[in-house]
């Protein structure tokens, strides 16, 4: 899923400081002990990319599985051809049904948080595009929301699992979801360990030089700390989640 809006628009606007930069275990830590919310806040992870992303080959993109998951359960709908709709629901999907799916985009009363479509039926989500691209809810074959039928039941499997969706914005800005305050850090660890191996997955042939400029990581309400990259970026072989297995 999409998750940038109000914490990256607050991001880009950070001036850098000279701020000593922790250790990702230390800074979980320590997070997670400042959080004062009432509510369970979920972690966010922000990145800053050495990537201009006006160059389609830096437009970095892609999805990951993390293995803690996300202790929330995403609402998934599904546009198929009915003869699909009951392995979609036996695969976990919450909405099936092309003109119930339809109706509801049309009329803005759709309840889903995700959209998973097979090819045949994107064409009918055109007149939607727009709209859909506004909530990060367009089908993308990159986002594994656009598969093909065969592929239906184990899309909505990830998705329900903890699959996420990662995107750079045009200022170079990117922020996905960890887990939540109540994850033992060991948890929120190894799904940074399994974005970071993810986004180094999708580094532009074209990049000189490291991918991940600085990093922040944050609970919903609470202030962002400044995170060492060698910390937990798998491609600095002494990480120190190199020997975090899940």
């Amino acid at each position: 899923m999409f998750l940038r809006g109000r914490v990256l628009a607050y991001f880009a606007k950070v001036k850098i400081t000279d701020t000593p930069k922790i250790r990702i275990g230390d800074a979980v830590k320590l997070i997670k002990e400042s959080a004062k919310a009432k509510f369970d806040e979920t972690i966010d992870f922000q990145l800053r990319l050495n990537v201009d992303p006006k160059h389609g080959d830096q437009n970095v993109r892609g999805t990951c599985m993390l293995p803690g998951g996300l202790g929330k359960n995403v609402s998934i709908a599904v546009l198929t051809s009915n003869e699909f709709n009951d392995v979609a629901l036996r695969a976990g999907a919450d909405f099936v049904g092309q003109e119930e799916i339809l109706k509801s985009i049309k009329d803005g009363t759709y309840k889903f948080e995700k959209l998973i479509t097979t090819q045949d039926m994107l064409i009918h989500l055109k007149p939607f595009a727009r709209l859909l691209g506004t909530k990060g809810l367009m089908p993308n074959p990159k986002a594994g929301t656009l598969v093909l039928p065969q592929e239906l039941s184990t899309a909505i499997k990830g998705a329900k699992a903890g699959s996420i969706e990662f995107r750079v914005d045009s200022g170079s800005n990117l922020m996905v979801p960890v887990g939540k305050k109540s994850f033992e850090d060991k948890v929120i660890l190894m799904n940074i360990k399994a974005f970071s191996i993810a986004l180094n997955q999708k580094r532009p042939i074209s990049l000189k030089g490291q991918l991940i400029g600085e990093a922040r990581i944050k609970t919903t309400m609470g202030k962002p700390v400044e995170v060492d990259v060698s910390s937990f970026d798998q491609r600095n072989k002494e990480n120190d989640l190199k020997d975090l297995v899940y």
